[in-house]
């Protein structure tokens, strides 16, 4: 009885990190005439819950998204934005990782999610 209410109270943490998958094929030509330049590190993170693993409770309403990788976390999405958002003049992310800290209390998931690229400028002048 006292082991269970300890559990109950107390919640499971977990910690998960990735690099997300690119939106393109390792074999595919790429032909473009775009320029890029890289301007630096770029970090952000965010905090939001989910209640019954499904409901959105609190964190923000940001969105921000690498490639055509579509992600329904709106946690990981608030991320993405603020991390772009951290260097003032990027356009995108190169090399994006993610980090999830995750804390589990039965009912209610609180994550903290940080992520870690390249801050890139889309350098439109260039011929």
């Amino acid at each position: 009885m006292v082991v269970t209410a300890t559990l109950v109270i107390s919640g499971c943490k977990s910690y998960t990190s990735t690099a997300p998958l690119g939106a393109v094929a390792v074999c595919a030509e790429l032909k473009t005439t775009a320029t890029y330049d890289i301007i630096g590190d770029a970090t952000g993170s965010a905090t939001g819950g989910r209640l019954f693993g499904l409901i959105p409770i609190g964190g923000e309403n940001k969105f921000g998204q690498i490639g055509s990788r579509f992600n329904v976390n709106p946690v990981v999405r608030a991320a993405v934005y603020n991390a772009i958002e951290s260097v003032p003049t990027a356009d995108t992310l190169l090399a994006p990782r993610y980090s999830i800290k995750s804390s589990n209390y039965i009912i209610y998931i609180e994550e903290t999610v940080t992520v870690k690229g390249k801050a890139v400028r889309y350098n439109t002048s260039a011929k």
